[in-house]
């Protein structure tokens, strides 16, 4: 009697319980399957230490995801990668990656379909570092009878990091122009270089001082 007594003791919570967890699995079980394309940021792991990459890089590719309309909710709600691994990389060269399910963190339920482009290739260069001078620009114009008679700049170089052929190439880095409108003595103007190649890189601040010597 006591067993009998506690099997059926609170039952009608008990039987809300089962009918709601029923309800839970009936509407799993008949979430709709679909197709989605997501947009994947792509990145980088073992990166070789003395190599960069001198090819166009691509941020992103397109990831066409099977599954349940639940789990494919939740992805565009979630960060989906795709990370390619360069630690078979030692020598310069090109290398080409093909993009697959062990590239992506894609949840377990869904399919990779297809990957849109399915394969990433990239230049591998020598990582370098070299002195470059530094050209100071000018705009505007001087008083009426003025004319500058030199432009220097503090410092005279300034050390440049990327890819060999790429750094190489660099024959100087400019600044921004420096304004003579009005100027009818000697100045000290602050400006910053600029490297025109988004693949190169200052070892130091692009900040320099140029000196601005003018005379009548």
């Amino acid at each position: 009697m006591n067993i009998l007594r506690g099997a059926f003791r609170n039952i009608w919570w008990k039987l809300l319980s089962l009918g709601l967890a029923t309800l839970v699995w009936i509407a799993i079980y008949h979430e709709p399957e679909m197709t989605s394309v997501l947009a994947a940021p792509v990145q980088f792991r073992n990166i070789p230490r003395d190599l960069e990459i001198s090819s166009d890089i691509v941020e992103s590719v397109d990831l066409e995801a099977h599954g349940q309309a639940d789990l494919l909710r939740n992805l565009s709600e979630k960060r989906v990668s795709v990370v390619l691994d360069f630690s078979a990389v030692r020598d310069p060269g090109e290398r080409t990656f093909t993009i697959g399910r062990d590239n992506t963190n894609l949840p377990r339920g869904v399919a990779l379909v297809r990957v849109i482009p399915s394969q990433l290739r990239f230049t591998f260069e020598p990582r370098i570092v070299r002195n470059v001078p530094v050209e100071p620009q000018v705009s505007g114009t001087l008083p009426a009878g003025w004319h500058v008679v030199k432009l220097v700049s503090t410092p005279l170089e300034l050390a440049v990091t990327g890819p060999e052929s790429k750094v190489r190439r660099l024959s100087a880095v400019h600044t921004d122009p420096v304004d003579l409108t009005g100027i009818m003595d000697d100045k000290n103007v602050r400006v910053t270089a600029y490297l025109p190649n988004a693949q190169l890189r200052f070892n130091e601040s692009p900040d320099v001082t140029v000196r601005v010597a003018v005379a009548k």
